[in-house]
């Protein structure tokens, strides 16, 4: 059984390295409770499920298709349970680990995430400069991605 143990964190922008050649998602729901999600990647179409456990971890079970036409594509928007979200996705090794730093755009520009997946609930995290440690959101439910999707980062200051 696939298990997940991640961390996610904000960053200091200013700090952060060049980030090169990114990876445009476009990421959709289709249940929330257990996590169904879509990801268009292009062509590509990745079908996620994830269900959290009591002790952080998460279960993930992934699968996709390739050659995904655009008709497909559009069938899936529409069936999306609320506005989907457009990030670019960098990846970044340090210390022996990989972080993903998310660049979101359109309703939530202006936010940037990084998270790093652990091969262990006890392994302990080496941070880069440009990771702001103290500011772990990894249960922060605003940050969650269907949340971003149902109350975008920029609207935030309304509540």
């Amino acid at each position: 059984m696939a298990i997940e143990i991640e961390h996610k964190y904000l960053v200091y922008q200013e700090l952060l390295p060049g980030l090169g050649e990114g990876q445009k998602i476009i990421q959709g729901y289709l249940a929330v409770k257990p996590s169904i999600r879509f990801r268009i990647l292009g062509q590509e179409v990745m079908i996620t499920v994830k269900n959290l456990h009591s002790d952080g971890s998460r279960f993930e079970f992934e699968t996709s298709k390739s050659n995904v036409s655009i008709d497909e594509q559009e069938e899936l928007l529409r069936l999306a349970l609320f506005p989907v979200i457009e990030k670019i996705r960098y990846r970044v090794p340090f210390s022996g680990l990989v972080w993903e730093i998310d660049v979101y755009q359109r309703e939530n520009l202006g936010l940037i995430t990084a998270d790093v997946e652990l091969p262990s609930l006890d392994h302990p995290i080496d941070f880069p400069e440009w990771i702001n440690s103290q500011q772990e959101i990894t249960h922060d439910a605003r940050y969650f991605n269907w949340n971003l999707g149902q109350k975008a980062f920029t609207k935030w200051e309304d509540s």
